[in-house]
């Protein structure tokens, strides 16, 4: 396996996308740590600004969750930014594949969220690393979640650029993966794709 992503998921009210996504940045810089905050550009449901949080282990993301727990001041940013939100939905995903960056890092990150037929999770996995190992135009990353829909995989893109995502929507829809796209029709009930901006990361 190849580690965990803490997810923030922040709806912000009518009017307070700026100010949310501004005091997000805020947060993960005075984390010191790697992670990812971006804006949805397009979505299935609400705009939404999204914290990613990478760790290498389930131990060093417990070892996150404690310390956060006692620093009242993390505490009460976090709450400060909450209140400016519809919603807030918290997430961990385990990473089964990563995802190979751009040069120069991502502009855009694209997620597309599967959810399997039960009991056909596994074998919708298996399929998603051989089209992995297929794909040119980008290698997208796999995860898992933990907590939420457990037949759920999300198929994680990072791009350079618009261009980059339609090469491979192209690529997708070629002959080249007509029989994948087949077998993943055949083992999923659900296919939803989102795309996001990256405002800011860090992967020092």
């Amino acid at each position: 396996m190849s580690g965990y992503v803490q997810v923030i998921e922040r709806i912000p009210k009518p009017g307070k996308n700026e100010i949310v996504l501004e005091r997000s940045v805020a947060i993960l810089k005075s984390l010191n740590r790697r992670g990812t905050v971006m804006a949805s550009v397009s979505d299935a449901t609400d705009r939404r600004v999204i914290g990613l949080l990478g760790f290498e282990s389930i131990s060093d993301l417990e070892t996150f969750h404690d310390e956060y727990r006692a620093n009242p001041d993390a505490m009460k940013a976090f709450e400060e930014n909450g209140a400016d939100c519809e919603k807030v939905r918290m997430e961990i995903l385990q990473r089964l594949e990563l995802p190979v960056r751009p040069d120069g890092g991502p502009k855009y990150w694209g997620r597309t969220l599967l959810v399997a037929k039960r009991g056909d999770l596994p074998n919708l996995v298996a399929v998603m690393r051989e089209m992995r190992g297929m794909a040119e135009s980008v290698t997208f990353g796999l995860t898992r979640t933990i907590g939420g829909n457990a037949d759920s995989v999300r198929v994680v893109f990072q791009l350079s650029s618009l261009s980059q995502l339609e090469a491979w929507n192209d690529e997708l829809g070629s002959d080249k993966f007509q029989s994948y796209r087949e077998k993943i029709n055949a083992l999923t009930t659900q296919r939803t794709t989102e795309l996001h901006r990256v405002e800011y990361s860090n992967q020092g």
